[in-house]
């Protein structure tokens, strides 16, 4: 899944409490509100975001870079505005798949877009809208609707309950293309005008929009609402021999070599929406052979890579550096990190349920290819345990299945 979040706003009503930055960045809590919105996507599957920005773009992008968590980041800029029609139309250009999930960078409403991208699939809509029931519709006006489908817009100032536009959408990647004009709204002239058939999806889920100031005192103190949980699905990989070449020892960049098509393999577990999350044993720590940094610069080497080719990274790199017969003193112990222990993966399920992911064991996958990375998560309570191109035996009588290589597990996953 891919996501465009429409960030390049004036953010005017907003100036009195955040005029030195855009809306966008706002803090919350002391976090700038755009990261709650990043956090969501992810939560949600989101492997890539667009951002699209305007005003002090080169805040925004100074603030994120090229990544976030899990997630690749790229930016859309306009030069001069382009209003939410041309802003999101020209987003669209830049996704590789057949549609988008959009939501406003000032607004966050916990739908499931998981549940969203179905019914978009489903549905034969090239737009589909994200509807939040409200007790007063007075300040938004409300959606008429027929059969699922959008039928029109009361005005604004009627009150009483009703469902209003909550701001996320999953748009066709062409269904823009028959608008012309460079700049234009795409509620006034596209969602207004019923230009093409529109889905509406309901949600009850927590709303809020910052973009007036007491809407953003609101968001501050219930800043603990702005968290999505979601439960995930994993792939566990064990590192050398699984993911690259086993050079015994790797830890130089110049040595490393993905294993034939790996990297592919795990750009499109990513895109299938799985966490890829790598866990290794590094015992030449232990053994004073190398650093912690340089595995860190060997991990950020390998998302560098997957960046570059398949504008993909990997969600975790988990490793043990404890070994029982450590030559450094400060790295021996029997870690219940090292594999085949399960600490390593607990460790991530933990990171992640911080963020409000909930990583679903039972269907998630181990593959490795030494019998102690399959036990590991054996322990952990994975069900799906893969070996990859070994055929010791023993690893092969306590795996779920038997793979050359991980290209052909993602076939099957």
């Amino acid at each position: 899944m891919e996501a465009i979040v429409l960030a390049g706003g004036f953010g005017t009503r907003l100036r009195p409490c955040v005029d030195d930055l855009p809306k966008p960045l706002a803090p919350i809590n002391g976090r700038p509100f755009l990261t709650y919105l990043l956090d969501y996507l992810y939560a949600n599957g989101v492997h890539r975001a667009i951002i699209s920005t305007g005003y002090m773009s080169e805040k925004i992008e100074e603030a994120l870079g090229a990544r976030y968590r899990g997630m690749t980041v790229a930016y859309c800029r306009e030069e001069n505005p382009l209003g939410t029609g041309g802003a999101i139309k020209k987003a669209l250009g830049m996704c590789r798949g057949k549609y988008a999930a959009v939501i406003n960078g000032d607004t966050f409403y916990d739908v499931d877009l998981s549940k969203m991208q179905r019914l978009h699939e489903s549905s034969g809509c090239p737009i589909t809208l994200a509807a939040k029931k409200l007790p007063d519709v007075k300040r938004s006006g409300f959606l008429e609707i027929k059969n699922g489908r959008l039928s029109g817009f009361a005005e604004k100032g009627v009150s009483g309950e009703g469902l209003i536009n909550g701001g996320i959408y999953f748009i066709d990647k062409n269904a823009l293309d028959g608008i012309h004009e460079e700049k234009f709204s795409f509620e006034k002239q596209v969602l207004e005008k019923l230009l093409m058939p529109v889905r509406v999806c309901e949600s009850d889920a927590y709303f809020i929009d910052i973009g007036i100031p007491e809407e953003f005192a609101r968001a501050n103190a219930e800043s603990g609402m702005l968290k999505s949980r979601r439960k995930r699905k994993a792939v566990f990989l064990d590192r050398d021999g699984t993911l690259n070449v086993d050079t015994g020892h790797l830890y130089r960049t110049q040595d490393f070599e993905f294993l034939p098509d790996a990297d592919k393999a795990v750009a499109r577990m990513k895109e299938k929406g799985c966490l890829v999350i790598v866990v290794t044993n590094q015992a030449g720590i232990a053994k004073n052979l190398y650093k912690p940094e340089d595995v860190d610069a060997l991990h950020g080497y390998i998302d560098s890579l997957l960046l570059e080719k398949h504008a993909v990274v990997a969600d975790g790199y988990y490793y043990c550096p404890h070994h029982p017969d450590a030559v450094l003193e400060e790295y021996r112990a029997v870690c219940p990190c090292r594999k085949p222990e399960a600490g390593l993966i607990l460790n991530a399920v933990s990171d992640f349920e911080k963020i409000g992911i909930e990583i679903d064991l039972e269907n998630s996958v181990l593959a490795g290819n030494r019998r102690s990375d399959l036990l590991a998560g054996i322990n952990a309570g994975i069900k799906n345990i893969i070996l990859i191109g070994s055929d010791e035996p023993d690893a092969a009588e306590i795996a779920s299945a038997h793979y050359q290589s991980l290209f052909e597990l993602e076939q099957v996953l």
